[in-house]
């Protein structure tokens, strides 16, 4: 198969695997919550994504699947398009330049990511809204049960990226 063709099937499947999440955290996940807070799974998607394509392509992704998660409504979805372009060009980055491509390491930066993502969105509720500070308790609970997708969003990603023949 010519690698531009294989190149525009990775880049669908990403959006795919995006979409599915995107699926994921608002139908299975949107009226569930454990222990009081929702599960945020698109930052941990977004990362995982970036940790195989590079920063470039990471933020680039990241940027137009904010754009999508802000045209669905979401609350957050304005917020977005700064915290995922952010993070999937940290991520890339990171990869790029300092550490391998692990599954230690995706765990770590989607758990900073999701921290980023999360605090960023309770600062701005707080600002706008004038939420309690006492529930800033959430950020760091969110971020710790969100990561427990990164394994099979990581997997996936990784799958996904040898279809793309780097």
């Amino acid at each position: 198969m010519n690698q531009r063709y294989r190149s525009i099937l990775m880049w669908g499947l990403y959006a795919v695997l995006f979409l599915f999440t995107m699926l994921l955290q608002t139908v299975v996940f949107g009226h569930l919550r454990v222990w009081g807070v929702k599960l945020s799974l698109l930052p941990v998607a977004v990362v995982c994504i970036a940790l195989q394509t590079g920063h470039e392509s990471g933020g680039l992704f990241g940027l137009l699947a904010a754009l999508v998660w802000q045209f669905t409504g979401a609350d957050d979805g304005s917020l977005a398009l700064i915290t995922f372009t952010l993070c999937g060009i940290l991520a890339g980055w990171l990869c790029d330049a300092v550490y391998a491509r692990r599954i230690t390491v995706a765990l770590a930066l989607s758990l900073g990511a999701l921290v980023f993502h999360e605090g960023a969105a309770f600062l701005l509720k707080f600002y706008l809204n004038g939420a309690e500070l006492a529930l800033i308790r959430w950020v760091p609970l969110t971020a710790a049960l969100s990561v427990l997708a990164c394994p099979p969003l990581y997997l996936l990603a990784k799958a996904i990226g040898k279809v793309g023949g780097a």
